[in-house]
């Protein structure tokens, strides 16, 4: 007798999708048999666990398993149009409907129309997130990625069997995945399509199913993925990298990896779009003397003169020294703003000093002067 799937994995019937798969991680982690050489029955474990995650993160199978539980996957009660006790295809209406005016009206009674086989499961999309420091932000940098998800089984190259030869049509269905019966009824001969229980609508047979994958064609496994992060990517983007994400059943399409990005605080520099704001102090002398300071930029420093009498506030831009933008050419500026520092804790010959210095000192050369190279921090970022 088969286990109960939702005791196999640990989780509750109402578990949703994170839970099975994080359940199905653990377990497969545990009883690998690649991993797990002390227990003997660790291979049988882990192929009980993978049929269970198979089933229950199904919605199609997971709905037939909790109606009608093993027995209903093994005879296909519940799939596509099985609703309401069976439906219309169990009385063979969906053929009727779909000789007389074609696979629409078929397939909307629940015959299914005679599609070609469903294949393999195609996989999962996946989610991650890294930090990047903002000069690799700006400039760009490869990471790579470790997380655990499904993986193309190595022992049979993802095909599911360690002889490709074995692999071929069902010879139930012929390879197309369906299977047609003629039933006589009160109306006469009816023709109903269901799906082939030997291949589960696939239309192939695995002779000789891999050990490993047990003919799924993929592993959990810890993966290793390298992200090309591009110039000028800011927190909150993401990055799609194609065909990255959850392998898919016997060669089927894998899906995409998105991976979320967070710039991390910088020790001094602060950003804006792609200009950046970097703050510089100048003593009261120095402010009123001007002066030459080695200004730290993206790309190392940089000698920046500050001329006499430059106030605290204003500004000074360095012309395309701040972030790549993204996918396009140039880069922003880098905006340094003039901090000024006033002295504290003076003695009473400095302080006569600069009170006798103030008084030398006359109106006009206290009066705002015109704007010019330096101006005021608002009005950069406002554009006024």
């Amino acid at each position: 007798m088969k286990r109960d799937y939702y005791e196999v994995l640990g989780v509750p019937r109402d578990a949703d999708i994170q839970q099975i798969k994080k359940a199905y991680r653990k377990l497969a982690r545990q009883h690998h048999p690649d991993v797990n050489t002390n227990d003997p029955n660790c291979e049988e474990k882990f192929k009980e666990a993978t049929e269970a995650y198979e089933v229950l993160c199904d919605d199609q199978k997971r709905q037939t398993y909790d109606a009608y539980g093993h027995d209903g996957l093994r005879r296909g009660a519940g799939g596509p149009g099985g609703g309401y006790g069976g439906g219309f295809e169990d009385f063979g209406f969906g053929d009727i409907f779909e000789n007389l005016f074609g696979g629409a009206f078929g397939g909307a009674f629940g015959g299914g129309g005679g599609g070609g086989p469903r294949g393999p499961s195609a996989g999962d999309d996946l989610a991650a997130g890294i930090d990047i420091t903002l000069e690799e932000a700006a400039f760009g940098v490869e990471r790579e990625i470790n997380f655990t998800a499904f993986g193309s089984c190595d022992a049979c190259q993802g095909v599911g069997s360690q002889d490709p030869s074995s692999i071929g049509a069902c010879p139930e269905c012929g390879g197309s995945g369906r299977l047609r019966v003629v039933r006589r009824t009160i109306l006469g001969q009816m023709v109903q399509t269901t799906t082939c229980l030997r291949c589960a609508g696939t239309g192939k047979i695995i002779g000789d199913p891999c050990q490993v994958c047990n003919g799924a064609g993929r592993v959990i496994m810890d993966r290793k993925v390298p992200v090309k992060v591009p110039a000028g990517i800011d927190t909150g983007q993401r990055i799609r990298v194609s065909g990255q994400g959850g392998a898919g059943e016997r060669g089927a399409r894998a899906g995409d990896l998105y991976v979320s990005v967070s710039v991390l605080p910088h020790e001094y520099f602060e950003r804006h779009g792609d200009d950046i704001l970097y703050e510089t102090e100048l003593t009261m002398v120095q402010a009123a003397l001007g002066e030459t300071l080695a200004i730290p930029t993206l790309d190392g420093d940089e000698d920046v003169e500050f001329p006499a009498g430059v106030q605290p506030g204003e500004v000074k831009v360095l012309r395309g020294k701040g972030v790549n933008h993204l996918h396009g050419h140039g880069r922003g500026d880098q905006v340094i703003q003039v901090k000024v520092l006033i002295p504290h804790g003076l003695d009473e010959d400095q302080e006569e000093q600069l009170r006798q210095f103030d008084e030398s000192c006359t109106a006009e050369q206290y009066a705002p002067r015109p704007e010019g190279v330096l101006h005021r921090l608002k009005n950069f970022f406002t554009g006024q």
